[in-house]
């Protein structure tokens, strides 16, 4: 597939949304909707990244002065560099250098210049970059310092054909398209960088999204469906983590990308029944009764936290004093197992077992444990193996709810469990509390999540941490399959 959309979507237009993608006729689950090339990669604000390459380096090339490029790469964009090359020497080079983050822009301008892509830059114009809603606030204010003024000031506005458009306000303009529309991509060093993709940044925002994007080892990025959608859906993707409460997952939103989200999960105080911010009804507790406590909206536009059961209700000040400090402590228990432990069963007092917070820290004992699984000179004990197991069906059940067709964190947790609970197995039959049989069947229900982990993650590039565990998951269902038909044969042959 070109860069183009799948012949059974088009982009679409209207006040709400703006520009957006409309499925013209029904899409299957893991159909592909979009493969796009990024017509611009920047690094992260920070970072200087070899304009070849893309690791991060302190060395620029020694023709132009001004590309970052690292000591294994010889050349970059011949026309980038040539351009600049040709310019002055009255240009202050080095101010730029201090501020790496003018270097995004100055591609943008080279794509202007380029007869070859300056149909591109007319394209990126037509993206959203939110200029009024930014005006005067801390990105403003940042980008005017380490890219508006540096620019403005290098002596490089007279080589660049904008006559008078290249003042303030239009690179402040260029910097919101680039923060709004740009993609988080690895660099390979896998910390993150920014691509700009023209196409799926026409892609709308749903937190529970029916496209997943990935990007493989050229930055290509795969849009693909990960449920059935059907003729007239809008095709959504997800800018945020999932594995946020919905207030977390709209302030992030509306920073960094200027709109309230309100998406059935945002609308529901459950979100969707996963109760990923939801709290324990302390009353409901003492009372023997289930009661959760979440936040609703009142016909005044202003929320509260109220029980479902008991209409026991807490103050939103409240809430937040209680966020921020199990943050600080979750913070301060960072990679540390027994603190880990000991904060979750104080947290599970007050927050619902499901909520984000609890989740963070689930999934970082079950990172723990697989260290102490993957690291050990010898077989951990069965303890390890269990509460593994119990951490990553509490994380599957999450998923299953927010995330209901093809994942790949669904998949990597059901990947986990799957290999958690075979060992788990194996030990339980080397201390004959299983028979050949119940080993068998135990194996067989392994088996069906390692197929499943398996058929998500083939959907994912090759050549990504993604697609190598999909390569690992089928070995693996390939042995663990064996294994079964040797089990097989044992029992035929004892009967």
């Amino acid at each position: 597939m070109t860069d183009e959309f799948n012949e059974k979507c088009k982009i679409a237009q209207n006040d709400t949304l703006g520009r957006y993608v409309r499925a013209c006729e029904n899409i299957k689950a893991g159909e592909p909707i979009l493969n796009e090339s990024p017509i611009l990669i920047i690094a992260c604000p920070g970072d200087k990244r070899c304009g070849n390459c893309f690791r991060l380096t302190q060395s620029y090339c020694s023709k132009c002065s001004i590309t970052p490029l690292c000591s294994n790469c010889r050349s970059h964009h011949l026309y980038d560099c040539n351009t600049f090359s040709l310019m002055s020497k009255e240009v202050q080079f080095e101010n730029l250098r201090k501020n790496p983050m003018c270097y995004g822009l100055l591609k943008l301008f080279l794509l202007k210049e380029n007869p070859d892509t300056a149909e591109y830059f007319a394209k990126i114009l037509n993206l959203e970059s939110h200029l009024e809603e930014r005006r005067n606030t801390a990105i403003w204010q940042e980008h005017n310092e380490k890219v508006v003024q540096p620019l403005l000031n290098c002596g490089m506005k007279e080589y660049f054909k904008y006559d008078d458009t290249l003042d303030e306000d239009f690179i402040q303009r260029l910097c919101g398209v680039l923060d709004v529309n740009t993609y988080e991509i690895r660099a390979p060093d896998q910390e993150a960088m920014r691509g700009l993709y023209l196409n799926t940044s026409s892609i709308t925002h749903q937190c529970n999204a029916n496209a997943n994007v990935a990007v493989d080892h050229q930055y290509r990025i795969k849009v693909y469906a990960n449920r059935d959608i059907g003729k007239d859906e809008t095709i959504s993707s997800c800018y945020t983590n999932v594995l946020l409460g919905t207030d977390e997952r709209r302030r992030i939103l509306q920073e960094g990308k200027y709109f309230h989200c309100t998406c059935n999960r945002c609308e529901d105080p459950t979100e969707l029944g996963s109760h990923m911010s939801s709290f324990v009804c302390t009353p409901c507790v003492t009372a023997n009764r289930n009661g959760i406590v979440v936040k609703k909206t009142t016909t005044e536009n202003k929320c509260k936290w109220e029980c479902l059961v008991c209409n026991h209700s807490m103050r939103d000040e409240q809430i937040k004093l209680i966020l921020e400090k199990a943050k600080e402590e979750i913070y301060h228990a960072r990679d540390d197992l027994k603190r880990y432990e000991i904060l979750l069963a104080k947290l599970s007092r007050i927050l619902h077992q499901n909520h984000y917070l609890m989740i963070d820290i689930k999934q970082s004992l079950a990172n723990i444990l697989r260290s102490i699984i993957t690291s050990s000179m010898q077989r951990p004990g069965r303890c390890v193996y269990e509460r593994k197991v119990r951490l990553c069906q509490e994380l599957v059940m999450v998923l299953h709810i927010i995330q209901p067709g093809i994942s790949r964190l669904k998949a990597i947790a059901l990947y986990e469990l799957a290999n958690a609970s075979a060992e788990l197995y194996r030990l339980k039959f080397g201390e004959k509390e299983l028979t050949d049989k119940e080993l068998v069947s135990m194996l067989q229900r392994c088996e069906a999540m390692l197929r499943e982990a398996a058929r998500m993650l083939l959907y994912e590039p090759v050549q990504t941490p993604e697609g190598e565990l999909a390569h690992a998951a089928m070995d693996e269902l390939r042995d663990m399959l064996n294994d079964i038909k040797l089990l097989k044969e044992k029992i035929d042959e004892d009967n």
